[in-house]
């Protein structure tokens, strides 16, 4: 017996994905410890597991593509959003490197509603990709701020 449809399981992966971001973004208060990351900083932890999401995120539209869902080149996209993630370690934790990370995610996106204004993928796909891509931006905000008033 199927306790979830494909829709269902993929909201909640989705959420799921998304939910460390919340956590790592949270604004410390000042003279609070922060929390056990295994000797990594926030902002580290943050950035690598942002990485981490848009290398699967790069893997979704490659299989959009590659099911021939697409004549188009969204392979490409994606593939510089990758490379992009993956040179941003250079400066792992840092304002430039999420930065690149917060750039990164809103090609992603823009790629994303791209194909779904193409009806390549569906309309509730787009719409909790939105609110993870939402998710992660903010995120990424809070941290970059957070950075930016030390």
């Amino acid at each position: 017996m199927k306790f979830l449809n494909q829709k269902q399981l993929a909201i909640l992966l989705l959420g799921i994905l998304t939910a460390p971001f919340l956590y790592l973004s949270f604004p410390r208060l000042p003279g609070s410890a922060d929390p056990a990351m295994g000797g990594f900083s926030r902002e580290i932890a943050l950035h690598g597991y942002c990485v981490l999401v848009v290398s699967f995120l790069a893997g979704i539209q490659w299989g959009i593509h590659f099911s021939k869902r697409t004549e188009d080149s969204v392979y490409l996209v994606s593939f510089l959003c990758l490379a992009l993630a993956w040179f941003s370690l250079l400066a792992a934790g840092t304002m430039l490197g999420l930065s690149l990370m917060l750039l990164v995610v809103l090609l992603a996106w823009m790629e994303d509603r791209r194909m779904s204004e193409q009806r390549v993928t569906t309309l509730w796909f787009w719409q909790v990709r939105s609110a993870s891509s939402g998710v992660i931006c903010l995120s990424l905000l809070l941290a970059i701020a957070d950075l930016a008033g030390r």
